[in-house]
């Protein structure tokens, strides 16, 4: 067996799914897309939905409904995806970034305020890994200052904060499903909010957002098909080689963007999602408590074993998602090297701006202005816990990376970086 982070929610049944809405060409099924748009609020505890192409056009599209334009700003983790400052920098607006904390690799509060100007529109609070960010706190400057909170989800579908879904702790949130988050629709995402206002305008914005062409539909539904298959462990390590041809020539589908400074031409941006994606979404979210349950049995698990959350995790992991166990090593190419015979990481997120190793003040990032993430990134590892990884082999796998590193290596330097974090705040 052989490992990855893709693919892991997706089922044969699915597939079987797929196959008929690709012969059949329906991609365009507002029933299905509503029903999809139910189980979503559903699953967020919210009053609205609305699904769109992918995570990314999703923020866009929650940024518009905002009205954020030309000139304003919006404060964000130093420690995300390219593709959330570029949709900010598509919208007009300048990211405006800030440090992280470095157990939780969330945004630091303590360091927001200084951040905020008079063009500051809102914060985004962005809950890294699936661990939720500090939203009580969020949630007061933001009143304060008049700000609006979107909330980045895309890690985090299914949790609660104080009886809050997640997707319903700020003015709106926006959500992910594609190939390596909490549930997969291969591409695909939503916008999820309680406000009446806002749910009207994402609705005016839903209805003039065009569709992608019938074949990219047809493209992304093979892309799901391919995957469920070329990805599986039993197959991966042959198979991974015919994946990278695929990509290559472009065969599998992908909004392909993340270098960009400009808003893409060469596909339809926004656009919105399929009713065969929202058909195949339908069905994840019908076992998305399943699919945590094996995602908080790994990650439980783990922090047992390693203990790198500590009181930053709640009871039974009541504040995670466990998208990815994620913490930090002092040599990543040693740490990849002694899991290489049985899993492929893909580890997150190796830059400031996960997508772009360089040229970041293209997109405002100034370096060195935010140590502690940029230390992060060259040292953060993480585990997938998706249903296709088993619990106790990688469990086995971890435990014996941490007896050859010793336990002191992983409290150590935790410590480490608490100082660091404490001698920044004083500097």
């Amino acid at each position: 067996m052989f490992y990855n982070i893709f693919a892991g929610t997706s089922s044969f049944a699915e597939v079987r799914l797929a196959f008929r809405y690709l012969l059949s060409f329906r991609f365009k099924d507002r029933q299905i897309i509503d029903a999809f748009h139910a189980a979503a609020q559903e699953a967020t505890g919210t009053k609205y939905a609305f699904s769109f192409g992918s995570g990314r056009i999703s923020l866009f599209m929650a940024l518009q409904a905002l009205g954020i334009r030309d000139g304003d700003e919006v404060i964000l983790p130093a420690y995300t995806c390219v593709v959330v400052a570029n949709a900010i920098h598509y919208a007009g607006a300048k990211p405006v970034y800030v440090d992280i904390d470095p157990v939780t690799f969330n945004i630091d509060v303590s360091k927001i305020a200084t951040a905020i100007t008079p063009r500051t529109k809102a914060i985004l609070a962005q809950h890294t890994f699936g661990l939720i960010c500090d939203i009580d706190t969020i949630r007061a400057i933001a009143k304060k200052h008049g700000l609006r909170i979107i909330e980045d989800s895309v890690h985090a579908l299914g949790i609660e904060h104080k009886g809050e879904k997640v997707g319903a702790l700020g003015d709106l949130a926006y959500f992910s499903t594609d190939n390596s988050k909490v549930i997969s629709t291969f591409s695909g995402g939503f916008v999820t909010t309680n406000d009446p206002e806002l749910a009207k305008k994402l609705d005016q914005l839903w209805h003039a957002t065009p569709w992608l062409r019938s074949f990219d539909y047809f493209r992304i539904g093979v892309s799901f098909i391919l995957a469920y298959f070329l990805y599986s462990p039993r197959s991966y390590r042959w198979t991974r080689y015919i994946l990278r041809v695929l990509s290559k020539f472009r065969v599998l589908f992908y909004f392909r963007d993340e270098l960009l400074l400009e808003r893409p031409t060469h596909y339809r941006f926004p656009c919105r999602m399929s009713s065969l994606q929202a058909a195949i979404g339908l069905s994840q979210l019908r076992n998305l408590d399943s699919n945590l349950s094996h995602r908080k049995e790994i990650g439980l698990k783990a922090e047992r074993l390693m203990g790198c959350l500590g009181e930053r995790l709640l009871e039974q992991g009541s504040n995670h998602s466990f998208l990815r166990y994620s913490f930090l090593v002092d040599d990543r190419a040693s740490f990849l090297k002694a899991f290489s015979n049985q899993y492929d990481l893909g580890i997150w997120f190796t830059s400031v701006l996960h997508g772009r190793m360089q040229n970041l003040d293209k997109l405002g990032y100034q370096t060195k202005s935010c140590p502690i993430a940029e230390d992060v990134a060259k040292r953060i590892v993480n585990i997938p816990t998706h249903y296709r990884i088993p619990v106790d082999p990688v469990i086995a796998a971890l435990s014996a990376y941490e007896t050859h590193v010793g336990t002191e290596s992983f409290a150590r330097r935790r410590r480490d970086f608490l100082s660091l974090s404490d001698g920044l705040d004083s500097d």
